[in-house]
């Protein structure tokens, strides 16, 4: 039987755009992350360095594809590689983003998070993401 067990909030500043325009796909997007806030009991993380952004596609159905790659350092000093896709769907006017995460590290404290998977459900507003995390077992 699956669980879903809270695992953090979350706060994800979108700072500069990059319009890429018009493609096959529909419209591409590159927003990036300026900050970012993890926290919870077992994880809590700021953004790390200045490489993050959403490589976002606003499709021609209106539902904006999210894709999110960004490096976070924990409060105790470890490293982790956060990803996740989802939906952004404006047409619900309250803008929810329903994602799917998944994180990487080296740092053996933090290796539990190597095995899991985590959803999370945000809104989106004034340049903001607000998500509640939520690991999968």
């Amino acid at each position: 039987m699956l669980e879903v067990i809270p695992l953090a909030t979350a706060e994800f500043t979108v700072g500069g755009m990059v319009a890429i325009g018009a493609t096959p796909r529909g419209n591409r997007l590159i927003g990036e992350v300026s900050a970012a806030r993890v926290e919870g009991e077992r994880l809590s993380a700021r953004l790390a360095g200045h490489a993050a952004a959403d490589w976002a596609l606003a499709r021609p159905d209106g539902v904006v594809e999210v894709d999110v790659r960004l490096a976070l350092e924990t409060d105790d000093g470890a490293f982790v590689y956060l990803t996740y896709d989802g939906n952004l769907d404006p047409e619900r006017g309250d803008w929810p983003v329903l994602s799917m995460m998944k994180f990487e590290t080296g740092d053996e404290r933090y290796a539990w998070l190597n095995r899991i998977r985590a959803v999370g459900k945000g809104q989106f507003g004034d340049g903001v993401v607000r998500y509640e995390i939520f690991e999968l077992r």
